[in-house]
């Protein structure tokens, strides 16, 4: 990944999932699937870059690594390829799945609120983000027939409240879990009313979600925040605004994981080259 960038050239930053306390950048380890596809798919890339980022961790562990951590690692990942590798912030597509698709949606939101502050650091030229955990707060859990309740047998992820209880306490550490509910850059999708969010400033957006996924209706309130401050795009042109969105119907979370998951995976990353090769 050294190689300087060459004039125009395109490179996808990768964040990997695995809520915050588990998985790699590593090519042998589950998120590489996704680079894979992409770099199959979109022929406008020939590069993507997978860094790790430190993992949180919280008792009966050593509590370590809560947030702002895997933020300030992944701004070094995004530093070192616009200072290092020499790659202009417009052609850097920002992609990111689950939790990573949280770490990026953090990243956009620093680069876009410190624009200018950080040498010649500003936002990337796109947003990727695939079935984002858009509310670490769990408020959407609550919803009487809403999908964490729905898609619990279904869906690999099971049981939000159970399977992310530890997650959320390693993520906000000394942050207390009240943090998750009204901290713009944990939880842009909380239902929490004292939550202020806005996606002012952000990049042309892809959205993708599985219709049978425990988070698809925190995605939808993630997808309804930055289409009222964006604009939806129609999916061909993106004139008539920056956010498009695209859902799989009965497919689980993070479904780009799993080559088994077909026709949804390869119809995904062709809509997914399609719009990376869109003009900005």
């Amino acid at each position: 990944m050294g190689t300087q960038a060459r004039p125009g050239e395109k490179v996808i930053l990768a964040l990997h999932g695995g809520d915050y306390t588990r998985l790699s950048g590593h090519p042998r380890d589950t998120p590489a699937e996704i680079a894979r596809g992409l770099l199959k798919y979109v022929r406008d890339v020939d590069r993507v870059f997978v860094p790790d980022y430190r993992l949180s961790s919280a008792e009966p562990l050593e509590v370590l690594h809560p947030f702002p951590t895997a933020l300030l690692d992944a701004l070094t990942s995004y530093l070192y390829l616009v200072k290092s590798l020499e790659f202009s912030p417009a052609d850097i597509i920002l992609e990111g799945d689950s939790a990573g698709g949280n770490l990026a949606i953090a990243l956009t939101r620093y680069l876009v609120e410190y624009r200018g502050c950080v040498g010649p650091l500003t936002p990337p030229k796109a947003l990727l983000l695939l079935s984002p955990w858009a509310d670490v707060s769990c408020s959407h859990n609550g919803i009487p027939g809403g999908s964490a309740t729905t898609f619990v047998e279904s869906d690999i992820l099971g049981s939000p409240t159970e399977t992310l209880e530890y997650p959320l306490r390693a993520l906000t550490g000394p942050h207390g879990l009240e943090a998750a509910e009204t901290n713009p850059y944990i939880s842009p999708a909380s239902l929490h009313p004292d939550l202020v969010v806005d996606f002012k400033g952000f990049p042309r957006t892809f959205i993708i979600a599985g219709g049978a996924e425990v988070f698809v209706d925190q995605i939808r309130t993630l997808r309804d925040r930055m289409v009222k401050d964006l604009g939806q795009g129609n999916g061909v042109l993106e004139e008539e605004g920056k956010v498009r969105y695209h859902e799989a119907p009965d497919a689980v979370h993070d479904y780009l994981l799993f080559p088994w998951h077909e026709p949804e995976v390869s119809d995904t990353l062709n809509v997914i080259t399609e719009w990376i090769s869109l003009p900005s």
